[in-house]
């Protein structure tokens, strides 16, 4: 592969959501003041070049095939890491947490697939966007904790499990929709 068709800032800032998870995990780990609140600005760092690299790739006609895959991949990896985290610590249940992982291992497992039997990747749906994001704030919200916000937290981990499934269910739908039309298409 040609290091400059990786080599850009739009796949340097979704590898930088990963990186940017050593230190949330170092924060949370040694107990401090406003240790949460600090690793919450990480957090929204994280989410911040999420919404950054998509835009400088088609902006910058950076937009690459690893691209595809590094950009939901980083998404993974951090979800992955900080939800296991808030369950760890007791501030998300377990088999939401469990739930999420499965999720997206699922569907990342199935990108691969897809891409294994046709050669085509399937970049990220506007459904998983929207679920990721609903995620994102429940997570920041119970990584908070503030009792203040206790009900607008219920009320977001309620809408975050529905459009987790929705988005599956979406996903699900263009895998075996992809399957399908490249197996008719070679018959």
């Amino acid at each position: 592969m040609n290091p400059g068709r990786w080599y850009n800032v739009s796949n340097l800032l979704s590898l930088s959501r990963i990186v940017l998870m050593v230190p949330v995990i170092a924060v949370m780990s040694v107990p401090m003041t406003f240790q949460r609140e600090i690793a919450v600005l990480i957090i929204l760092l994280a989410v911040a070049t999420d919404a950054l690299d998509g835009y400088l790739a088609r902006r910058l006609n950076e937009v690459s095939e690893l691209g595809k895959i590094i950009d939901p991949l980083a998404d993974k990896v951090g979800a992955a890491i900080v939800v296991g985290m808030l369950a760890i610590f007791g501030d998300i249940p377990l088999w939401f947490a469990a739930a999420v992982l499965a999720r997206d291992l699922i569907i990342f497992s199935a990108g691969l697939y897809v891409k294994h039997r046709t050669g085509i990747i399937l970049p990220s749906l506007m459904a998983g966007k929207v679920a990721v994001s609903f995620l994102a704030l429940y997570v920041v919200l119970a990584m908070l904790r503030y009792e203040t916000w206790q009900t607008l937290t219920t009320a977001v981990f309620i809408i975050t499990n529905i459009t987790l499934a929705f988005s599956m269910a979406v996903y699900a739908r263009r895998f075996f929709g992809t399957l399908a039309a490249h197996r008719n298409k070679g018959t």
